[in-house]
This record gives C-alpha cells, sequence and structure tokens, in this order.
C-alpha cells in the first residue's frame, strides 16, 4: 500500500510540473526533471529483489541507507561525549593531537569523568607511608595442582611479535625484563636466540601457531627446550 502511494504521488506530480513546464515557464522542467528521476528511481525500487525496505519503501528507503552511512559522523559530533570514545576517546586523541603538532602539551586539572562512578579506578596518595618493597608486587601463576607455579611481576613486557620488532628492540626488552624483575611475552612470532640473550623471564606465546611450534607432545616439548629454557625462578621456565 505504500510504495503503490508513493509512486501514484510521484507519478501525478511529474504530470503535473511537465504541464506546467509546457503551458507556464520552462523553469518548471527542472522540478519536472527531479521528479521525473525520483519516479524512475521508484520504479527501479520496486522492481528489484535485492532489498526489501526499497521494495517496500521505494525512494524513501534511500534515506536509512544515508542515515546509516553518516551515523558514526552523527555519533561522533552530536551524541557522544568527549569521554565516551574507545580505545581513546575525543579528550586524549586532541591531547596527542597537539603534542604531535607542538600546539600544546599542557593537560588543565580535573576532569569531566564521573570519579563515584562504580567501577571507576584512580590512584591516592597514602596517609601513612610505607617502606619500598624489596620485591615488585607478584601473583601466583598456578596453584597446588601445578608442578612450577610462578610468581609473575604485576607490570610485564606485553606480546609483541619478533617479526614487528628488531633483534636490538628484543633484547632491549628482555633485558629491561631481567634488570626489573618481570617477564617479557615472546607474541605469536615464536622464540628467537634473542629472548634469551640477558635471561629475562619470558611467557612463551604458542597462542595461533604461526610460527610452526614444531613439538606435539609435551614430553617432546620438555626434550626440545635449550637447557637456558628449564633454567627457572621460583620452578618456572624462563
Amino acid at each position: 500500500m505504500v510504495r503503490r502511494t508513493i509512486l501514484a504521488a510521484l507519478v501525478v506530480l511529474s504530470v503535473l510540473f511537465v504541464l506546467l513546464a509546457v503551458l507556464l515557464s520552462a523553469w518548471w522542467w527542472i522540478a519536472a526533471a527531479i521528479l521525473l528521476a525520483l519516479l524512475l528511481l521508484g520504479i527501479w525500487d520496486v522492481l528489484q529483489r535485492h532489498h526489501s525496505v526499497l521494495r517496500n519503501y521505494p525512494v524513501l528507503g534511500h534515506l536509512r541507507y544515508m542515515l546509516e552511512k553518516i551515523r558514526p559522523e552523527m555519533q561522533q559530533y552530536f551524541i557522544e561525549r568527549n569521554v565516551d570514545g574507545r580505545p581513546f576517546d575525543r579528550d586524549t586523541r586532541s591531547l596527542i593531537y597537539e603534542r604531535a603538532k607542538g600546539i600544546a602539551g599542557e593537560k588543565a586539572f580535573g576532569t569531566e569523568r564521573d570519579v563515584n562512578e562504580i567501577g571507576y579506578e584512580y590512584l591516592i596518595h597514602s596517609t601513612t607511608p610505607i617502606r619500598q618493597p624489596s620485591e615488585p608486587a607478584r601473583v601466583r601463576i598456578g596453584n597446588d595442582q601445578c608442578a612450577h607455579p610462578y610468581e609473575m611481576a604485576m607490570l610485564n613486557v606485553s606480546a609483541m611479535s619478533f617479526g614487528a620488532l628488531s633483534a636490538n628492540a628484543v633484547c632491549a626488552m628482555n633485558k629491561g625484563a631481567a634488570i626489573g624483575g618481570f617477564a617479557q611475552d615472546t607474541g605469536e612470532g615464536g622464540l628467537t636466540k634473542y629472548h634469551l640473550e640477558h635471561g629475562g623471564d619470558l611467557v612463551w606465546e604458542i597462542g595461533s601457531g604461526y610460527s610452526a611450534h614444531a613439538p606435539k607432545t609435551a614430553a617432546s616439548t620438555r626434550r626440545c627446550l635449550p637447557t637456558s629454557l628449564r633454567t627457572t625462578r621460583s620452578g618456572a621456565c624462563r
């Protein structure tokens, strides 16, 4: 019913504007041409069988796809707050752009965020100073059922594939892990000799298997590991 009404209205208006163009002024041909183009578009929408929205709502259905196309911009400029974006909100992006262009590198104190919102995390000064711990805070990986549980530092070097870095970069990160007493994740690029250069703790990421970790059983894996990998901190592989 709706599509018939739309097409009928376009036919009537097209005929009307054509008559006005013929009888009154040639300027009416502009409006007549637009209406005729919309009429042809409506006929095409009704005949096509790929989009039910266009078939049921000829011409008008295109507004839906136009709004979908500009939805990200509408969301960003008219709906989204400065602190809503993910993974980086607008305030953070603006600060990065300004510092990259050398415009401004300062950020005023204060925040637009609701610091009392459930789940908001922040650090506050301790009213009673405590002694600096001799070892960084750690969390145990593995329980009593684990043969070699590992006391992992709270902050470590995240997974970065060797193929995305360089030998010097991997060596530098492993040396930092050794000095700081934390671990380095090998990433999907496999374990290389550069990860073993300075003896920092390692998380060997077998993960997706992109780098063809050959051993197929735990026993064969244990046999193939070099001696340096079997050296442990609290029983864990380094």
